[in-house]
């Protein structure tokens, strides 16, 4: 797939959307929402010391693997990672409330593999829970899902087997614990990624799978690897590989937050320009995080340069939290305490975008 191509279809899709939509349905989100992960919103008669933050997501192509390892009980981690880490970028956020959606066809029904996508989910929503690190009382629930049969809506690889799955947070989050503020000289640090997570899967499977699942014609076509996913790789197999849940940071975002005055990002679709949407500074990256093997591979395999990799995927780097100078070594401690490798990869600088210098080379990322 043109990734360019995806982008400008994508931003098209985005720009109609918003036209569409009236300033009186944004009117109590707060402003600094704008270009965040997640949207704040006020009202002061319900809940008067708190924001409201809500996100929502989808876990994209990555779900064709699930279909095609017949393993579903890990994308529904994936589709709680989605939100939840978009939440988490607000620092010291209680995840409050999640909600649903399954889309499937009949077979899928008929077998009862949404238990299986519901336990993911479930597991997903006690990686979320920071109920007990923030001192409040403020803990995740689950609302309201649906399940939705549409044979004639959506396909899978195999007759009978689609779904998709879609998913919202809300949380709530003190007003005087919302931060935005970066300065020069603040440290950026990076929490190790599980794999690519929920991101750039279609051009993983297209890269790396030789496509001898697909019973689609059209789409069978496109793939142009040379991998089966029972294939050996790192110690698993590349399906497996390819599989690997999203990590969710809540848990020691929440920490470090509590602890320090924290900015964070998350690392989704995008790579590293979504450090761009902090806007004013530039973010110097001159020790990331060493790639995991997957992607080593992907980029070998794919001939892909090392601006679009990091453009494309998160390269083993799964949410950045910037912190001041002095509690940067702290930060990562705490990190290290909730079981997350995490390690300083760079600095905030005067100027805009972001720098990352890598093989004594500087690429340079600008906008989002």
């Amino acid at each position: 797939m043109d990734k360019t191509n995806y982008q400008q279809r994508e931003s098209k899709a985005v720009s109609a959307i918003k036209k569409a939509i009236p300033a009186k349905l944004k009117q109590n989100m707060l402003p600094i929402s704008d270009g965040m992960f997640a949207e704040l919103f006020q009202n002061d008669e319900v809940f008067p010391n708190h924001y409201m933050a809500c996100s929502i997501d989808g876990v994209g192509t990555k779900l064709i693997l699930a279909e095609v390892m017949e393993k579903y009980d890990t994308v529904g981690i994936d589709l709680v990672a989605m939100s939840a880490n978009d939440l988490a970028t607000l620092g010291k956020v209680a995840p409050f409330l999640f909600i649903d959606y399954f889309a499937v066809q009949s077979d899928f029904a008929e077998k009862g593999l949404a238990g299986d996508l519901m336990k993911g989910v479930v597991k997903g929503l006690e990686m979320s829970e920071v109920g007990d690190i923030l001192r409040n009382d403020i803990h995740i629930n689950i609302g309201k899902g649906e399940t939705a049969s549409v044979d004639e809506l959506i396909s899978g690889t195999k007759a009978g087997m689609g779904f998709d799955i879609a998913g919202g947070m809300m949380g709530f989050v003190r007003k005087k614990d919302v931060h935005s503020e970066v300065k020069v000289g603040d440290k950026i640090i990076a929490l190790k990624s599980s794999g690519p997570h929920s991101n750039g899967y279609t051009d993983l499977r297209l890269k790396l799978l030789n496509g001898d699942f697909e019973t689609r014609l059209k789409h069978k076509k496109k793939y142009a690897g040379k991998f089966r996913v029972d294939d050996k790789f790192d110690g698993a197999t590349i399906g497996e590989r390819l599989l690997e849940p999203t990590r969710i940071y809540c848990k020691a975002v929440a920490a470090i937050a509590s602890q320090m005055k924290a900015v964070c990002a998350n690392n989704t679709g995008y790579g590293l320009k979504n450090l761009n949407r902090i806007k004013g500074v530039q973010f110097e990256i001159n020790n990331p995080i060493k790639p995991l093997p997957i992607f080593d591979l992907m980029q070998k395999e794919s001939g892909f340069s090392n601006e679009k990799m990091y453009t494309t995927f998160n390269m083993g780097q799964g949410f950045f939290v910037i912190v001041d100078r002095h509690y940067a070594d702290s930060a990562v401690s705490i990190a290290e305490k909730f079981k997350e490798k995490a390690q300083v990869i760079g600095e905030v600088k005067k100027g805009s975008g972001t720098v990352l210098i890598k093989d004594k080379k500087k690429i340079v990322f600008e906008g989002y």
